[in-house]
């Protein structure tokens, strides 16, 4: 088994911990590997300004992650587990500096991804109730009780239609 150990800062040369300010640094593969997204991922993530510009290092010009950028990436990707949306993620992350002014907004953003999450749970527990059916119908066609299978299918057309609907809809994002 092959154990992944957290990354350790690399030693910065005088014109990055100028440009950095001081501290570690860290390489893109370190900041990919402690915060679960790919290299591509933050590449992409800089691109569309979801996170600002990553500083550089002036002689190689390869991007140098501070400890601050690493928390906004922790951020970034607990954000991104829940399913949030770059939009929402851009507007919540950018609410972040207004503090108590921005809270109200904050709170409906989470909310809003709350109520997403509850939607795709109730979707899920009708797709495994399905699931469930079927291994009763499959157990029934296993012990030849061809009966037993046609009157499960008949009782539960309501879970039926609703794994259907379930795997039909598009989840509001």
């Amino acid at each position: 088994m092959t154990t992944i150990m957290q990354p350790q800062a690399e030693t910065q040369t005088d014109q990055t911990q100028t440009a950095q300010g001081s501290g570690p640094w860290y390489t893109i593969r370190q900041a990919s590997l402690m915060s679960g997204m790919p290299e591509t991922t933050l590449r992409y993530y800089e691109t569309i300004g979801i996170i600002p510009p990553i500083a550089r290092d002036p002689s190689s010009g390869h991007r140098c992650y501070s400890q601050e950028d690493l928390d906004l990436l922790e951020t970034i990707s607990c954000l991104s587990a829940t399913g949030m949306s770059l939009e929402h993620m851009r507007e919540y992350l950018g609410n972040r500096a207004a503090g108590a002014e921005a809270a109200g907004r904050q709170i409906e953003l989470l909310d809003e991804q709350g109520r997403r999450l509850d939607q795709r749970m109730a979707d899920l527990q009708a797709r495994k109730r399905y699931v469930q059916l079927k291994i009763q119908y499959w157990g029934h066609v296993r012990d030849h009780d061809q009966a037993g299978a046609t009157e499960l299918i008949n009782q539960s057309a309501r879970i039926i239609e609703a794994a259907k609907r379930s795997g039909n809809e598009r989840l509001p994002s």
